[in-house]
């Protein structure tokens, strides 16, 4: 490491200057140091690679970091991502909108730019087992935060004999699920009574418990695969999960194609 990389490296043992998230898609603009604010407190560094992130065909210091929510928390409630520039002597920063659990950074080139793009995973630790994502570019060292795909409204209610069905409102794909493996559980829990539906019951949807890279193609530019756990009469009956596939497409995430597995006791 040079020894400009390990003195940046090491002002993060003093003090961060953190940059807001901007809006969706928008470039962060640059602020006068003068009107920089330190963070509160000190950041710990949670992960570093190199990546090229910038697209000059050489490898950038990509470091993920978090500010413990306490000393011995294991929750991060602020995290930010700082690249390092080794040749262009140049950094830049990018803060997520919340914080999570055992978060982590994953690469690759979703626009098809010529540069790898930083997916951070900031896991929410609910019983949903569902996860914040945040994407940013970082090109020609022009920071910028791109979308990430919002997750399927799925719907769906329990049927007689001890089945349910689902429906993906974006695809209008219908589902049927044969659910009679769980029955004695639905018939203690009051839901049938001999494989009648004795009260209407909804299936309570979640949002990406996964959204990570995929190379469907082979072509080096990825894909995002979602999915979704969906849950039956409580939150840890869970019945079925739902993967997605999505692919950038003129500044935007197109949907690919959508798949139902039903999940095994």
């Amino acid at each position: 490491m040079d020894m400009w990389v390990s003195n940046w490296l090491g002002v993060i043992g003093s003090m961060i200057w953190g940059l807001g998230v901007m809006a969706t898609g928008q470039a962060v603009p640059p602020q006068d140091p003068s009107q920089l604010t330190p963070a509160p407190a000190v950041y710990e560094e949670i992960q570093i690679k190199r990546q090229d992130v910038t697209g000059d065909g050489r490898p950038d210091v990509v470091t993920l970091l978090g500010k413990r929510f306490a000393a011995d928390s294991p929750y991060y409630e602020r995290l930010k991502v700082m690249v390092q520039d080794p040749v262009a002597k140049k950094t830049s920063f990018f803060t997520t909108a919340y914080g999570g659990y055992q978060p982590q950074m994953s690469f690759c080139d979703f626009t098809g730019n010529q540069a790898k793009q930083i997916l951070v995973q900031a896991p929410t630790g609910g019983s949903g087992g569902t996860s914040d994502y945040y994407l940013f570019s970082d090109k020609d060292n022009n920071p910028v935060v791109l979308p990430i795909p919002q997750s399927l409204t799925i719907s769906g209610e329990f049927q007689d004999n001890y089945k349910v069905q689902l429906v993906i409102k974006e695809t209008n794909q219908t589902t049927l699920l044969d659910v009679s493996d769980r029955k004695n559980i639905y018939e203690e829990a009051g839901v049938y009574k001999n494989g009648k539906l004795v009260q209407p019951t909804e299936v309570m949807p979640n949002t990406f418990s996964v959204l990570e890279p995929i190379d469907e193609n082979g072509d080096g530019i990825c894909e995002l695969k979602g999915i979704q756990r969906v849950s039956g009469v409580a939150n840890a009956d869970t019945i079925a999960y739902v993967e997605s596939i999505w692919k950038w497409d003129n500044n935007k995430w197109k949907l690919q194609s959508t798949k139902v597995k039903k999940a095994e006791m």
